[in-house]
């Protein structure tokens, strides 16, 4: 169980109400690891959504060289493993602690329970969820652009 006031530090569920932070937090769980874990590799089914309360975590994926690239860099009060809520997915990076670092965890699985059981709090997360998707989104065409300015012989 994690409590409302820690849960309120995470941008995810930032303006979520007090009724459904109670109801999230009886299912999440707070969980340390250390620098260079490993939480989840690139093809492995999300089994957890994570929320980190302390450190940084690396988003890494192989090129087809093999080479391991750097996607984002997550910090204190974001979330990713997102996918772990939509069901059987499988990760498209590996996950690795740049430092030590505490994580709220929530299992997929429990989440989509608590949509079903609560409709309310299932449409409020979606919702949050669509925005979190919204601004990776922006965020990565950024990134896309950029690197298209930067090598112009690939347009």
């Amino acid at each position: 169980m994690v409590e409302k006031d820690i849960l309120k530090k995470i941008v995810f569920l930032k303006d979520v109400p007090d009724s459904i932070l109670e109801k999230v937090g009886a299912i999440a769980q707070l969980k340390t690891f250390d620098e260079e874990s490993i939480l989840f590799r690139q093809g492995q089914e999300e089994a957890f959504l994570y929320m980190i309360v302390s450190g940084k975590v690396f988003l890494n994926c192989r090129s087809v060289q093999g080479k391991s690239l750097t996607l984002d860099e997550v910090s204190e009060g974001r979330t990713f493993g997102v996918s772990a809520l939509l069901g059987e997915s499988s990760s498209t990076f590996t996950a690795v602690c740049a430092q030590p670092s505490s994580f709220i965890t929530i299992s997929g699985q429990q989440m989509r329970q608590l949509f079903e059981a609560d409709f309310q709090a299932g449409y409020t997360l979606m919702l949050k969820l669509a925005e979190l998707f919204r601004s990776r989104m922006e965020m990565h065409t950024r990134q896309f652009l950029h690197s298209l300015a930067m090598l112009p012989e690939v347009i």
